[in-house]
């Protein structure tokens, strides 16, 4: 059998040979689309028809529930597969527990239609999709920490600040998108009255049928927007060799595509989408960027007012600038002040002055990052 090196051709051609690894990360990121993203996107598309006048009414409750029952089963089979392979029978028995949770839940709603189903289904299926993530991730090389996520207790302070950032970075582009897209489903209609735009309250649109379900939803939310759309899309397509401007197309696309439901408000969502992106591939964090998206959710749908809101925003921009001030002062580089930067540990050295009899100590190392409005209103 011969063996076709990574960066071959086909010969006569100038497209590379994508070998059988390539091939199999992108089943796998297709595959994992499909179960994340299926019940949103249809939902989406379904109330954007509805929007623009197609006779749709009542697809919804129709299609839905037997798309949530089919993707929560789809999940947690291709969870089990993954940890078959692995010979991991333990967690593969736990992951088909809550395979069968997941699926007497939604199997559930078709009999009686109930908060405590749709939150028991929704939390579930977030487990199983996390999980899946860093399975699919571990099969391609990267495993959790590859992929963004690992025990911040582990890392150096430097490196928490980081994360801190990112944090209120994705905090406050929630805000700044949803500034934008309160702008636009304002003054569309008037601009231009034949463009759909989301004519209900945001919670009414998505279904939510109490406090409960909607922080399941949002659960839901942060890890398929961020885990999945960022953090999987990234790691897999590179796996599968695709070039970066088609990751992040992909990425975009199915963002933008699953908040259609706004009307053309939603194509807001580019903003926040982008700028995830670019936070992911600069810092390698995913934890805070589900936990900004999370955060953000949660704060819009439950402050009483948007001067509220506001007021949580610019708390949080004060509290990440005021870490980014602490990591220029104290994680920088030591060439890039010219002194030696206070606040080390106790295990570092400090440089001292040649003498006779007396070696130079050498200088510690500096840190730095890892490289490698109200209830009612839009939420990203």
């Amino acid at each position: 059998m011969t063996h076709t090196p990574p960066n071959s051709t086909v010969p006569g051609t100038s497209r590379p040979v994508r070998t059988a690894d390539a091939r199999r990360a992108e089943r796998d990121l297709w595959g994992l689309l499909l179960v994340a993203c299926a019940v949103p996107l249809t939902g989406s598309v379904l109330d954007f028809a509805r929007l623009s006048g197609a006779p749709v009414e009542g697809w919804s409750g129709a299609v839905l529930p037997w798309l949530r029952l089919l993707c929560s089963l789809a999940a947690g089979c291709l969870l089990a597969g993954l940890l078959a392979r692995r010979r991991v029978s333990r967690r593969r028995g736990a992951a088909l527990a809550v395979t069968a949770v997941a699926g007497a839940a939604r199997i559930a709603e078709f009999v009686r239609t109930g908060e405590v189903q749709g939150v028991v289904g929704s939390v579930a299926t977030t487990v199983l999709l996390a999980w899946l993530c860093g399975e699919l991730a571990a099969r391609h090389g990267a495993g959790w920490r590859g992929l963004g996520v690992g025990p911040s207790g582990a890392r150096p302070a430097a490196e928490r600040l980081t994360a801190a950032m990112v944090f209120g970075a994705v905090f406050v582009l929630a805000y700044t998108t949803v500034t934008w897209m309160a702008g636009l489903q304002t003054g569309l209609p008037r601009a231009a009255p034949w463009l759909p735009v989301l004519d209900r309250a945001q919670s009414a649109a998505l279904g939510w049928s109490g406090p409960a379900d909607m922080v399941a939803n949002i659960l839901f939310t942060g890890v398929a927007e961020e885990m999945v759309l960022v953090g999987a899309v990234v790691v897999l397509g590179r796996a599968a060799g695709r070039p970066l401007w088609v990751i992040c197309a992909i990425s975009l696309a199915l963002r933008v595509t699953a908040h259609l439901y706004l009307g053309v408000p939603g194509i807001a969502l580019l903003l926040l989408g982008s700028c995830a992106l670019l936070l992911y591939l600069r810092c390698r964090r995913l934890t805070p960027l589900v936990a900004g998206h999370i955060a953000y959710d949660l704060a819009a749908s439950s402050v009483p007012s948007p001067e509220a809101l506001s007021a949580w925003v610019l708390a949080v921009l004060l509290g990440t600038g005021a870490a980014f001030a602490a990591w220029l002062l104290w994680f920088s580089p030591d060439g890039s002040h010219g002194r030696q930067a206070p606040g080390r540990g106790a295990g570092a050295r400090t440089a001292v002055s040649p003498g006779p009899g007396r070696r130079t100590a050498a200088a510690p190392e500096a840190g730095h990052p890892d490289s490698a409005v109200a209830a009612d209103a839009p939420r990203p």
